[in-house]
């Protein structure tokens, strides 16, 4: 609180002087109390703005805050859709792998099956063919049964008695078994054959329905292939999508963020405008006081009206005194008869400035001894020293003036009583807070 009252007495802002001070001393304190109000009331204007700023630069700061984690968001989205952009592309490498894969499959097995039937064909033209051969030598082999069988046993006695000689007979002999034996070898294997020919045709079937089947299956299993591959080419259409629309929101993002943070920056060069204006106006401000306290300097002297100093005096202490709770004018008597409104007076007892405040006294109210020469330091503290003592002394005025003229223990060791030594300074101050109470 006291440090807000020292700043709306010492702020700064822009003010243009007029020209030096050459009339009389009421008009003279009458134009710099006129400046000093103008002074406070464009620093207060000064400090509004300065809040209003503030009150920019902190929504400013929350936004680039939430702008900061909706990018932050909006990366992370990005790198999901990357993230699962490379999985369904991985995916679908790996099906397009294994698509390759089963076609090159699916064509070796065609391969083979029309392989197959190239040489179940070959095999079916050779079994017609020894069909054919098997026949004709059938029919030879029955032709020859038949002659024989037609001239029954006899005839082939007659064949064997035919013979002019023992050695013709052999060599008749020979024959007909050689004949008997070639047509029963040759019968065998036509048997043979026929039954080897039944085997192969049996086990061609079973292969080319084995290899029908097989490419029926790796028919099947590549139009689930494909229907995954075109699944995944959507999942990776989807995933693009996604990210171009992450990457489009980080990027809005961004620009917000970057036009939040000019936004900022031009908001706190306005606010460094304003501390300088307020810096200007502090200074503008102190330049005021001091004329205003040479004035009162003149009243010390006895050339400055009791009126004269009151005035001069109001506008300082006022927003000071409102603070405690205290009436400017009392506050206003007490200065009269302390220190006649002298800034820089100082006691025989060390008491300093406008209210007379010794050193230890200050810094028990957190006023450093070297600030009790500040008018607006000094207010503030024997503001604040009064309120205490009318505070510790139930509001009682007399008590409380003693208390600060002669210390709260001299009133107290004389049984919460006036001190005798302060009664003249008590009654001065009692009468100039009556009669400026009326002005």
């Amino acid at each position: 609180m006291r440090g807000k009252i020292a700043l709306a007495l010492t702020g700064a802002s822009l003010l243009v002087l007029a020209g030096p001070v050459v009339m009389t001393y009421g008009a003279s304190l009458q134009q710099l109390q006129q400046e000093e109000a103008q002074a406070q009331a464009q620093l207060a204007a000064e400090q509004s703005q300065y809040q209003q700023t503030q009150a920019a630069i902190d929504q400013a700061q929350q936004q680039i805050s939430s702008l900061n984690q909706k990018l932050a968001q909006d990366q992370a989205m990005v790198g999901s859709a990357n993230q699962q952009i490379a999985s369904t592309h991985a995916r679908m490498q790996q099906t397009q792998a294994l698509l390759s894969s089963t076609e090159a499959q699916l064509n070796a097995t065609q391969n083979e099956l029309n392989a197959t039937e190239a040489n179940y064909q070959k095999t079916e033209a050779l079994i017609q063919q020894t069909q054919a051969s098997l026949i004709q030598e059938s029919k030879l082999l029955n032709g020859q049964l038949q002659l024989i069988e037609e001239r029954g046993s006899i005839g082939y006695l007659d064949v064997l008695l035919g013979a002019h000689s023992f050695t013709d007979f052999v060599s008749r002999l020979s024959l007909l078994g050689q004949i008997a034996g070639q047509a029963a070898s040759e019968v065998n294997v036509i048997k043979q054959e026929e039954a080897q020919e039944a085997k192969e045709k049996a086990s061609l079937k079973a292969e080319a329905t084995l290899l029908s089947e097989t490419r029926a299956s790796l028919a099947a299993h590549q139009a689930l292939l494909q229907q995954e591959q075109n699944m995944l080419a959507q999942e990776e259409s989807q995933a693009i999508s996604l990210h171009n629309q992450a990457m489009s929101a980080a990027q809005n993002a961004a620009n917000t963020l970057a036009q939040q943070k000019q936004v900022e920056a031009t908001l706190k060069n306005q606010q460094a405008q304003i501390q300088q204006n307020m810096a200007q106006l502090g200074s503008k401000i102190n330049q005021i006081a001091s004329q205003i306290q040479a004035l009162l300097g003149q009243f010390s002297q006895g050339t400055l009206s009791r009126r004269e100093l009151y005035n001069a005096m109001l506008p300082l202490v006022t927003p000071i005194a409102e603070q405690d709770n205290l009436p400017p004018a009392l506050v206003i008597a007490v200065i009269t008869e302390e220190s006649g409104g002298n800034a820089h007076a100082v006691s025989s007892a060390g008491a300093i400035g406008l209210m007379q405040l010794e050193p230890g006294t200050a810094e028990v109210l957190g006023i450093s001894p070297s600030e009790l020469y500040n008018p607006q330091q000094n207010l503030i503290a024997g503001c604040l020293y009064l309120r205490d003592m009318l505070n510790m002394f139930g509001g009682n005025l007399s008590l409380a003036l003693s208390a600060y003229n002669a210390g709260p223990g001299a009133v107290q060791a004389y049984g919460d009583r006036v001190v005798p030594a302060t009664q003249g300074y008590v009654d001065n101050v009692e009468a100039l807070y009556a009669m400026y109470s009326q002005w």
